[in-house]
C-alpha cells in the first residue's frame, strides 16, 4: 500500500499556538520592543503569554511573532534551528528561513553559541541604513547590575545593564558596530520573559 501524505490538519495540529489574540498581543509586544529600542538598557517584561517551540525561548518567540512576516528573512543558529522552531515561524509568520546569515533580517542565537557569525550580519549602507540585520540573543538573565554602563540617545546620563554569560568577543564586535553609524546592527537580548535592547547608537563601557 502506498503511504498517504499527512493531511494539513494533522500537520498543523502538532504546532504550538501563536498569540492568543493576534492583533492585540502583537501590538503589545511591538510596543515593548519599540520602547526597549528607544530606551537602550531598560528591561521590559514580556507583556503577553506565549508558547515557545523547541529551540526558542518565549521572549524570542514573541519578538519574531510581532516583527517577522513574509518579507523578513530569518536565520537561526545551529542550536536554535530545530524543526519545531522552523515550522512554528513559517506557519505563524510566513517568513522565509535562510541558512545564509548574510541574508538575515533577524538572526537568532543563544549567548552561549559560537558568535563568530555576527561579523557577517548585514549593516546596511549610507543610503539605506535600515537594510541592516537585527540580532536577537537568547540569554539566561538580564539585570541592571553595573556590568556595563550605557550612554547615548534615549539614555539620561548613564544606564547600567548586565547580561549573564556575555563574551568579550561580543564587546569587541559591538565597539566596531557602534562606529558604523548610521549603519550597524541593533541587538535585542531575550531572557525567558524579559527583553532589553542595544541600539546601534549606544555606547558601552564594560566595568
Amino acid at each position: 500500500m502506498t503511504p498517504q501524505p499527512q493531511s494539513t490538519t494533522a500537520q498543523t495540529s502538532e504546532l504550538l499556538p501563536g498569540f492568543d489574540h493576534a492583533a492585540f498581543d502583537s501590538n503589545a509586544v511591538f510596543r515593548a520592543l519599540l520602547d526597549a529600542m528607544s530606551r537602550p538598557g531598560r528591561i521590559y517584561d514580556l507583556p503577553v503569554a506565549v508558547s515557545a517551540p523547541d529551540g526558542l525561548n518565549k521572549a524570542a518567540t514573541a519578538t519574531l511573532l510581532a516583527m517577522a512576516d513574509m518579507d523578513t528573512t530569518i536565520w537561526l543558529s545551529p542550536s536554535c534551528a530545530t524543526k519545531a522552531a522552523g515550522d512554528h515561524l513559517k506557519f505563524h509568520c510566513g517568513c522565509p528561513i535562510s541558512t545564509d546569515v548574510k541574508q538575515a533580517d533577524f538572526a537568532i542565537a543563544r549567548i552561549s553559541d559560537d558568535l563568530s557569525f555576527i561579523t557577517d550580519l548585514a549593516v546596511g549602507n549610507a543610503e539605506y541604513p535600515d537594510q541592516s540585520a537585527t540580532l536577537i540573543l537568547m540569554v539566561d538573565e538580564i539585570s541592571d547590575r553595573p556590568s556595563m554602563t550605557l550612554k547615548g540617545p534615549g539614555i539620561k546620563d548613564t544606564h547600567s545593564l548586565s547580561i549573564k554569560g556575555i563574551p568579550e568577543s561580543f564587546h569587541a564586535w559591538r565597539a566596531e558596530n557602534h562606529h558604523l553609524f548610521p549603519c550597524g546592527v541593533d541587538v535585542i537580548f531575550a531572557s525567558e520573559t524579559q527583553i532589553a535592547a542595544l541600539s546601534r547608537t549606544t555606547r558601552i563601557e564594560v566595568n
